[in-house]
């Protein structure tokens, strides 16, 4: 084994309501502890995106792109926590953990899985968990009904980035270290209440490409979760925005910023 992490998932409204334990790298025929039996009802995490605040746009290789931030809010009462399983080099099985209010926990079968970074992210990441999407604003300002154009990030891997709200932990549950190593076929990631998980613009994926799109009004949409694989208290808050003003001249590409959408709170 060559490494193991433990992971103590703290719901906001409990204390020690739901412990997991999880040991990286075991083979597949290692146990994993269960929480004890759910008691009372489910205490949800709540994920919610943050406008994209930090855009800009540059050349690369002679053509352009616009780069921004992804953030991930919880919003909601409790950490959100998921672990993955897998027999060695077979497709990963994503579970996510609810506490509930009396005690417990519930373990629940999700449809996500799992991919390996391998472009500088060199971890494991959700596949497709945020959608950051173009399209362009008709005359009255209204996002056309379009496909658009979508960011080339992988999927994301949970972790306290940024004490972002004032609820929560003051100090960070959860490590990036837990997002594992290529040979792992056990791991466990999760996101704290009032945290964020934040992904620079800086990294590889935070980017779409704008070559061929011609001056205008532009609505860069992120969504969270968009296929319905986690459990959350609220799904009206899964989507956010903002407005952009392409311009072009001599040359260079540029995007202002003219209206933001909502923000987490």
């Amino acid at each position: 084994m060559s490494w193991s992490r433990w992971i103590a998932v703290l719901g906001s409204v409990l204390t020690l309501a739901l412990v997991v334990v999880l040991v990286a790298t075991g083979g597949p025929g290692d146990d994993l502890p269960e929480p004890d039996p759910p008691v009372g009802s489910p205490v949800l995490p709540d994920l919610m995106p943050a406008p994209q605040l930090n855009v800009g746009t540059k050349e690369v290789d002679g053509e352009w792109h616009m780069f921004f931030d992804t953030v991930i809010v919880n919003v909601g009462e409790s950490d959100f926590v998921l672990r993955a399983r897998r027999e060695v080099r077979d497709t990963w099985a994503v579970e996510q953990g609810i506490p509930y209010s009396e005690g417990g926990a519930e373990i629940v079968p999700t449809d996500a899985t799992l991919a390996w970074g391998g472009d500088g992210h060199d971890h494991w990441h959700v596949v497709r968990v945020a959608n950051v999407r173009l399209v362009s604003l008709d005359e009255n300002g209204e996002p056309v009904e379009e496909e658009g154009l979508t960011d080339t990030k992988i999927g994301f891997c949970f972790y306290d980035h940024t004490h972002e709200l004032d609820r929560g932990p003051e100090k960070p549950v959860y490590s990036a270290h837990s997002c594992g190593e290529e040979d792992d076929t056990l791991i466990g990631v999760g996101m704290s209440p009032g945290w964020n998980d934040t992904y620079l613009q800086s990294l590889p994926g935070q980017s779409i490409n704008i070559h061929d799109l011609p001056a205008g009004k532009y609505r860069l949409w992120t969504e969270i979760d968009p296929q319905g694989w986690f459990r959350e208290a609220n799904r009206e808050n899964n989507r956010t925005w903002i407005d952009l003003d392409l311009q072009r001249s001599n040359g260079l590409v540029t995007a202002l910023r003219t209206a933001t959408g909502p923000k987490p709170s």
